[in-house]
């Protein structure tokens, strides 16, 4: 009978340990042009591909491993593949790409996300914003129900202030039929789009969290700020003055928010209710 242990060397062929038990890290210096790069995956034996799991199962270590991601010959090979050499140049440009993305690109583009209220669609930065959550019971508070507040609804086990950003804004009612407008954007009066809003601001004495329904979440966009223009007296006038831009987005209108009057406005109005 075979030796388990010969099997293994035989189907196996580990390189020589380091002295730290893997590759030797290179220094800068000794990248060149000239050097035979480290073998990859693809120059070895892939023993996982013909005798392991995805092969015949015949390789007699997969009694002891179970599974050819256990072997130490697929360890090694995945430490040979993110070992090996870079192209001369090939750090440097991707270095180059990445901080042109980062300190010019994000400075011209604003995180937005899109939902619909009645029939206008707004947006509001994401910094603002914490999650967005199906709709749930909202439990009226006595004497202080009205207005603006709607009561309080849990969310993840806590009790939330469930807020109308609707009467706030001066938003009127859905219309009765839908608009045909913007084809499968506009849906009134659907249920299963509804979806409620968690947005949160850092207070004076702790955080400010806010719950507000809506009726459609279109999702989280990236918006060039060289697109969006001044509001216009098209905007509804109680709105307006919480909005601080407007930009096209699929054939509708998108105002954004000013996450700090809009705020502001939510909590002048719980208080005085």
């Amino acid at each position: 009978m075979n030796d388990p242990s010969s099997v293994h060397a035989a189907h196996h062929p580990v390189p020589p340990p380091t002295a730290q038990g893997g590759p030797a890290p290179c220094a800068p210096e000794q990248i060149d042009a000239h050097l035979p790069p480290v073998a990859a995956p693809a120059d070895r034996e892939e023993c996982w591909r013909r005798i392991g799991v995805t092969g015949d199962r015949s390789c007699r270590e997969l009694e002891t491993y179970i599974h050819c991601r256990n072997c130490p010959v697929m360890a090694d090979a995945a430490r040979a593949f993110f070992d090996r050499l870079a192209p001369i140049g090939y750090l440097e440009s991707w270095s180059g790409i990445i901080e042109e993305r980062g300190t010019r690109r994000d400075q011209e583009v604003v995180s937005v996300l899109v939902f619909r209220l009645a029939d206008e669609w707004l947006a509001l930065p994401t910094t603002a914003l914490v999650e967005v959550t199906k709709v749930r019971r909202c439990h009226r508070v006595p004497h202080r129900t009205g207005g603006v507040l709607e009561g309080l609804v849990n969310i993840r086990g806590q009790l939330q202030l469930c807020v109308s950003a609707q009467r706030l804004l001066g938003i009127e009612e859905a219309a009765a039929e839908p608009r045909a407008a913007t084809g499968d954007l506009i849906r009134v009066v659907d249920p299963e789009l509804r979806r409620l809003l968690v947005v949160e601001r850092q207070g004076r004495h702790g955080p400010d969290r806010w719950v507000f329904p809506v009726e459609q979440v279109a999702g989280v966009f990236r918006v060039d700020q060289a697109t969006l223009r001044a509001v216009p007296a098209t905007v509804s006038q109680s709105g307006a003055r919480f909005c601080q831009a407007l930009f096209d987005w699929q054939g509708v209108i998108v105002g954004i928010l000013d996450e700090t009057r809009f705020l502001d406005g939510l909590k002048d109005q719980v208080r005085s209710t």
